[in-house]
């Protein structure tokens, strides 16, 4: 029997099934889940659910950190450079749940990242119904994502949006476009063609 079969059972989507919530401030999003995942490389990863009115989505992914995969800033060792970054992850974890549970509710102790999970996990199992707006830009890689230093969410009910675009640090264009509006932009004479 071959291992790859390709045939007239083999599907090939069009769309994607799920529109992904847009780059930008979104109003009128909510906090469908928060699970503990595991990638193909048999990673796991805590990851934050989020749907907005119009049936668009947003998964928010948090990994464990790896020392290996950290380096130091200048001046930095091995251990305060893995601290800054566990440091980071967490802070991004309370800005999120501290939106959905009180914060003095908010407390957890946890050996490892599984543990970790377990517990947010728990804890985000009484969280509120409550309609927030998310900053949305994109990553290194072009997906749409969670800036990675907040504030990038706030509650709906506090009025109007304290959430800004600071066009220096939050990547509002895929680095495609960018090229492409210089293109765009440059006249033929300068053109060594």
């Amino acid at each position: 029997m071959a291992q790859y079969t390709i045939d007239q059972n083999t599907e090939v989507r069009g769309t994607s099934s799920t529109p992904v919530i847009p780059v930008g401030i979104n109003d009128d999003v909510k906090l469908i889940a928060v699970t503990k995942e595991t990638a193909t490389n048999n990673s796991p990863y805590l990851q934050f659910l989020f749907r907005s009115t119009d049936g668009s989505e947003l998964k928010h992914i948090e990994w464990d950190i790896d020392p290996e995969r950290i380096s130091p800033k200048p001046g930095e060792t091995q251990d305060e450079a893995v601290q800054r970054r566990t440091n980071m992850m967490l802070v991004r974890v309370k800005h999120i749940c501290t939106k959905f549970v009180d914060e003095s509710k908010f407390v957890l102790n946890a050996q490892n990242f599984d543990e970790l999970c377990e517990g947010i996990i728990t804890i985000m199992a009484a969280k509120s119904d409550t309609t927030v707006r998310l900053k949305v830009t994109y990553n290194w890689k072009d997906y749409a994502s969670l800036p990675g230093f907040p504030p990038f969410i706030e509650e709906q009910s506090n009025g109007e949006t304290k959430l800004k675009i600071n066009k220096q640090y939050d990547k509002m264009e895929k680095s495609g476009a960018a090229a492409e509006a210089e293109v765009a932009e440059s006249d033929e004479s300068g053109l060594p063609f």
